[in-house]
């Protein structure tokens, strides 16, 4: 091949790859619906009818906002490779996945020309509710997806009709689909408000507290107060029950509630250890929490202000930095201690840190992962240390989840840590019997 033949190749080649990039998500491997719509069109004309069902997965948790784009792609590369392998199964009809456009989150199935579903009356949307059960199923037992993903199922018919164009009745059938995933989205929104609030005027809270631990000795210095909705509900899980709370309102009542159960829990510990509680924009907006009333709870349940430490996470203080600023000044004030949590995920902004004066600096689980392969991790918290001791404040790990990962932090003299390695969030009865963690 010449100079110029092969200059040639090279550019179309190019411009292959360019193209395919917006037809193809790499990821994936989905084609987007444009590649195969002059197939589905032929296809529709010669036996006058398709059937499309849309799966819409969404985040519970705010997945990306909490843990990033690259966490939320793990998530949705998981369930359309469960998609496939339930179609092998032949739980899924057979067709063609294909997405909208690349990088989408939602994932078409157009279903293959003949099928029974169009057949039989009422047949595809039984299929949808069946498909809507199992996938439920498949995200209640995958731990790691479980309280951040959701789905929805919806199905749509595509009738052949002279009077429009074929490619625009396949764009309304999947639009068809669409909706009926929107109408199921808001039911089931509607549904778990009402038993949120019933769970709410129930008390149907239940705290639970992760240890924290003294990385050196192995004592545990305190616990974290998480919360759970009631058992074997569908909001069960911490990310579930504060992503439908905020998603319908209830945040605030909510929060109210789960301060006075731990609270309460937290007062039956032995010893004087620190009970870490959250704080969320809304309970900064709360005139209960900001009132006299807080401390009043705290004082009812016989602990004193010194034992709690309120966290607030380093993105909510960038973004409602007058309103903390304030709030966090009024409570250091009646000797409450403070967290800044979420250390590392891309926020940081040291001027800000210094401004709050923490008593403790919560590194995330993001930056802890991996941090005996990644020697920039390993850097980054050493400075991070060394602006932490100026400071006089004590820096705590979180989610350490392997040995090699406690080993590093140890060997960089981080004195507090927290994971699932450590001790697993449990019952404020069961925290009497951790007293330390074995090295």
């Amino acid at each position: 091949m010449n100079k110029g033949r092969e200059s040639e190749f090279v550019a179309l080649r190019g411009k292959w790859q360019k193209e395919r990039t917006r037809l193809y998500d790499r990821d994936t491997g989905l084609p987007t619906i444009a590649t195969l719509t002059e197939d589905l069109a032929k296809e529709l004309q010669a036996r006058g009818s398709l059937a499309v069902l849309i799966f819409r997965p969404g985040s519970e948790g705010r997945v990306e906002e909490v843990w990033g784009w690259e966490a939320y792609d793990d998530l949705l590369l998981d369930f359309v490779r469960r998609l496939k392998a339930f179609q092998t199964d032949g739980i899924v009809p057979t067709g063609s996945f294909c997405l909208p456009y690349v990088r989408s989150d939602e994932i078409i199935l157009m279903v293959e020309p003949g099928t029974a579903l169009l057949e039989e009356p009422g047949a595809l949307e039984q299929k949808a509710a069946e498909l809507d059960q199992l996938i439920r199923g498949y995200l209640a037992e995958r731990a790691d997806l479980s309280g951040r993903f959701r789905s929805f199922v919806g199905a749509g018919r595509i009738l052949f009709d002279t009077k429009y164009r074929l490619e625009r009745l396949i764009y309304r059938g999947i639009q068809e689909a669409r909706d009926q995933v929107t109408r199921k989205t808001v039911r089931a929104e509607i549904r778990g408000g009402e038993m949120l609030q019933d769970a709410i005027a129930r008390r149907d809270i239940s705290p639970v507290f992760q240890p924290v631990f003294d990385l050196q000795t192995g004592e545990m210095i305190g616990m974290e107060a998480l919360s759970r909705g009631p058992r074997g509900s569908e909001f069960e899980s911490g990310e579930t029950l504060f992503s439908l709370a905020e998603r319908t309102e209830l945040l605030v009542p909510l929060e109210r509630v789960c301060r006075q159960r731990s609270l309460e829990a937290a007062a039956s510990s032995p010893g004087d250890r620190q009970i870490f509680i959250n704080l969320s924009p809304a309970a900064a907006s709360d005139p209960e929490f900001l009132g006299p009333m807080f401390l009043d709870q705290v004082a009812s349940v016989g602990l004193a202000p010194d034992r709690i430490v309120l966290e607030i996470t380093e993105r909510t203080y960038a973004v409602y930095e007058g309103l903390f600023r304030e709030v966090l000044s009024r409570f250091r004030q009646q000797h409450f201690r403070i967290a800044v949590d979420d250390v590392g995920t891309g926020y940081s902004n040291l001027t800000s840190l210094a401004e709050i004066e923490p008593d403790y600096l919560k590194f995330d689980n993001v930056f802890v992962r991996g941090i005996d392969r990644r020697k920039t991790k390993q850097d980054l918290l050493e400075a991070l240390m060394s602006f932490a001791r100026k400071m006089k404040t004590k820096v705590i790990a979180e989610g350490i989840e392997t040995r090699e990962e406690l080993k590093v932090l140890q060997s960089l003299g981080v004195p507090y840590g927290q994971g699932f390695l450590l001790a697993r969030p449990m019952p404020v009865a069961e925290i009497a019997n951790v007293q330390r963690f074995r090295f």
